[in-house]
């Protein structure tokens, strides 16, 4: 479920032009991740209700908070990196009917670049098949 979660959603950042969008799941070095800027689709927290269930179908409804990690080139300023969430990031949370919760930009010493976080707030319904024994 939650790959398929941030899978939808690095979809719908890959369509409004984000480039080198990963999945948290991905195990490539910050070093090795391609492009200037670089966004990081995770899962802050998960949280399902009582399937409903039909004759061919489950349906799991959900909420669950979308973190994106926004990180930017050395040397790039806060001015670039908010640039570049309202170019391509603010307009995904009507397409994934999400609501922004929240977000921070803060150095990272670590890799010594700047991160913008953003939490966006997701609700939906997961649907899969029912298989027979």
């Amino acid at each position: 479920m939650l790959e398929a979660i941030i899978s939808s959603v690095k979809a719908e950042l890959e369509k409004s032009g984000a480039a080198h969008v990963y999945s948290a799941f991905d195990c490539i070095p910050v070093g090795k991740r391609t492009g200037n800027i670089f966004t990081v689709v995770d899962i802050g927290s998960f949280e399902s209700s009582t399937p409903i269930y039909t004759l061919n179908t489950v349906y799991i409804p959900y909420k669950a908070e979308v973190s994106l990690r926004i990180t930017a080139p050395e040397k790039c300023s806060a001015d670039d990196i908010y640039r570049y969430y309202d170019s391509y990031i603010s307009m995904i949370t009507s397409g994934i009917s999400g609501r922004l919760v929240g977000m921070t930009v803060k150095y990272d010493s670590n890799i010594r670049r700047l991160v913008m976080t953003v939490r966006i707030s997701l609700g939906g319904i997961i649907r899969t098949e029912r298989r027979t024994a």
